[in-house]
Parts: structure tokens; sequence; C-alpha cells
């Protein structure tokens, strides 16, 4: 195991169970933690365990220590008095307390990148980089797969769902039941496919290969592309594609009430928005019962959003030029990467996605993908914190039977 997973493995039950307790983003634990200490390895955290620079004196007094800060972008050293711990848990809870401040309130429940901003502009460091060395590591190690928390009631006073975040892949190379398991025990759990006509073989989805993915216990997220710049062609060829969409998804039994996403694969221009707008709208009233999306930029995503033109978003960070929309279901985040020898994307998502999977009409699974794994991280934390073995094989006994619950392979 490596220093960076044992950190985290250490950590994750306090992050899980505080996450739970107030809000704070568990991928913005893990990622403060990892910058603040060094992975657990710096001189503070070693003589103090402060995780996190946390000014002033604690529970075990405080320890005086050199620190840079940032004035008007000037990195200059400086000496300062830092709290100290008994125990890494003990900081854990202390910065969970210190983000429950109103100051911290809009990371609160938040998903991580935007709980990295919120903190970084509410002041919590000097450094004018710290939500993008936040993000990065963030980005680099997952973290905002252990993001598993209930937002606040709406103003009607509608309890909303649990929030979470979800790895996943796309690829224009079809899986076979081998590769859907590689990729599948890899970690991801969603894969993007072409919905696309008979004369796109090469990158076609099937009844047979949905139902490998299925069986391999991922979702399938539809998407439909003939060519990079297609919506360009306006409401005439989103009139032509919704239909074609349509019969495709009847011939492999996609159910409605999924979503199918369609492609703005280029880095179109404003002059272009009128365009797909009608070219999305177009497409939607050809697909009754379906949710249509947009695969595009963030200025494309961002745009759509603001004209209502469809119900889900999918960014990629091509052309996005560094931006992020938090309208986004799906932001595909790296592109050419391999695994299990297909080439493919790598995305992650953040609910309401659309994605289906050959179970839906079958009435087999008694408990939802999502629900069951969000129980399974906080059963996971339980292990984590287990004294003995027989409490430990309890908590993977329950594990399995929740994901028997949700047709998850055990």
């Amino acid at each position: 195991m490596s220093i960076y997973d044992a950190f985290i493995t250490r950590i994750l039950p306090y992050v899980l169970a505080d996450q739970l307790n107030t809000g704070v983003p568990a991928s913005l634990t893990l990622a403060q933690a990892a910058l603040e200490s060094n992975w657990g390895r710096s001189g503070l955290t070693q003589k103090a365990n402060n995780l996190f620079s946390i000014k002033g004196t604690g529970p075990a007094g405080s320890v005086t220590m050199a620190t840079t800060e940032y004035a008007d972008g000037r990195a200059t050293q400086a000496q300062a008095a830092f709290r100290a711990y008994n125990s890494w848990e003990e900081s854990i809870a202390d910065h969970s307390a210190l983000l429950s401040r109103p100051r911290y309130k809009k990371a609160l429940n938040a998903d991580g990148r935007t709980a990295a901003r919120e903190v970084a502009a509410a002041g919590y460091a000097t450094d004018p980089g710290y939500a993008d060395k936040l993000i990065s590591l963030m980005n680099a190690y997952d973290l905002y797969q252990y993001d598993v928390f209930k937002p606040k009631p709406s103003e009607e006073g509608e309890k909303p769902p649990l929030a979470t975040t979800t790895s996943g892949i796309d690829c224009a190379t079809p899986l076979t039941a081998q590769t859907a398991k590689q990729i599948a025990a890899a970690g991801y759990k969603f894969a993007a496919r072409y919905l696309v006509p008979a004369n796109y073989t090469w990158k076609r989805l099937t009844r047979s290969e949905a139902e490998a993915i299925t069986a391999a216990g991922m979702q399938i997220v539809s998407v439909y592309e003939t060519s990079a710049d297609r919506p360009k062609g306006g409401a005439s060829a989103g009139k032509a594609d919704g239909a074609a969409a349509l019969k495709e998804a009847r011939t492999i039994a996609q159910p409605p009430g999924s979503a199918i996403y369609f492609a703005v694969d280029y880095d179109a221009q404003p002059s272009d928005y009128n365009a797909i707008e009608a070219y999305l709208k177009a497409a939607a009233a050809e697909l009754p019962g379906y949710g249509i999306g947009v695969y595009g930029s963030y200025a494309v995503i961002e745009e759509m959003h603001k004209r209502g033109a469809c119900k889900h978003f999918w960014q990629t960070y091509a052309w996005s030029r560094g931006n992020e929309s938090s309208n986004a279901n799906i932001y595909q985040y790296k592109n050419g990467t391999s695994v299990a020898g297909v080439s493919l994307d790598l995305n992650r998502s953040f609910g309401g996605e659309g994605w289906w999977n050959t179970n839906e009409e079958e009435g087999e699974i008694t408990m939802s993908k999502e629900d069951a794994e969000k129980i399974i991280k906080f059963l996971s934390a339980g292990w984590y914190a287990a004294v003995d073995q027989a409490s430990k094989d309890e908590f993977n006994r329950l594990a399995n039977e929740v994901r028997k619950a949700a047709g998850i392979p055990v």
C-alpha cells in the first residue's frame, strides 16, 4: 500500500463520520489534510498531530512553527503558533468544527470542487492557488468518491436524496463481458457508450453489450454523435438525429425515463448557440419519454442550461479553459487513457445523470445501485473502525447483502 493510500485509509473512518455529522465534504477534508500535512509527514503533524495547519491553542496546547504567508500575491516567511492535538482524530474533529462556522457555510453539503473554492474565498489560507491545489488532489486521487451527505432541505421543505460522486468512463470501443468486468473492477461505476445507427458499427452500443455492462455492475450513459459539429445543423439535424436515437433506444430496450446525450464535440462559439439550442429541442421532440442531455464545453453547458435547452449536462474539460460548471451532471476530466486494454476517457458524476441498466425492466433489483453504494461506504467506515475480526466479518457480510439487493456483483 502506498503512503497515499495508507494515509487515506487511516483517517477515512473519522472523515466519513464527521461528514455525516457536519456536512463537511469528505473530499475537502481529505484534500486539505493531504496538502497541509504533506500526507501526514510534515513537522507540524509529527510534533502536534495537526493535520490542517490550524493556528492557535488546541487541546494539547500549541507549537510554534515557521509558515509561509501570502500578501498581495507575494510569499513571506513567518513564525506562528499552531494548535496541538492528542490524536489525528481530534485534529479532524476540530477541523470539522471550524468549517461548521458561518464563515464557511457555503462549503457545507457542497461538492468537493465548490467546497474548495468556498473555503479559499472565505480566507482559510492566504495562498492564492489554494483552491486549485485542493482540486488537483481531489482529481488525482479520486477523493470525490467519498462524498456522501444529505443536502439541506429545499425552501419547500422537501428532503432531497443523498448526493454522491461517482467515477466512470466513456469510450468508442464496444465493451466485451471481460473488458466490462475489468473496468468495473478498476473502480468505475458507469460507462458512456454511443447510441448510433447501424452504419456506425465500430462504436455502436448493442443490447448484448448493455447486458454485459450491467452484469459487470456498471450503469450505462447513452450518447448520440455521428459527427463532431452536427449540432450546427440546427432544428433539421436535431429532428433527424432525435428520430434515429429513438430507433436505437428501442432496439436496445433503453428504458424510458433515462437520458440520451447529444454531443457538441468541438469548440462551439457564441454564433453557434442558437443552432445548438434548436438542435437539442428538435431532438427532444422526437424522443417522448426520454430525458435529453448535451455533451460539450463549459460555455456550451452554461449557455444551454440558461436557455433551458435540455435537462442533463455532461461537460468535457476540452475547450473549457479551466472552468467547471456547477450545472454539470457528469464531468469528463481526462482523455486518452487506457483501462483493460481499452482506450477511453475518465469521468466523474454528481447525480442526475439519467443513466440506466438492463435490469430496470426485469424487476430483479430491490435497491438502487446508488443507494447501495452510499450504504456500503458507511459500512466500509465501520469496517475500518472495527476492533476485532468478528466485527469486520459482519460489516463484510452486510455489505455483500446490500450488493445482492442492488444487483451488484459480490
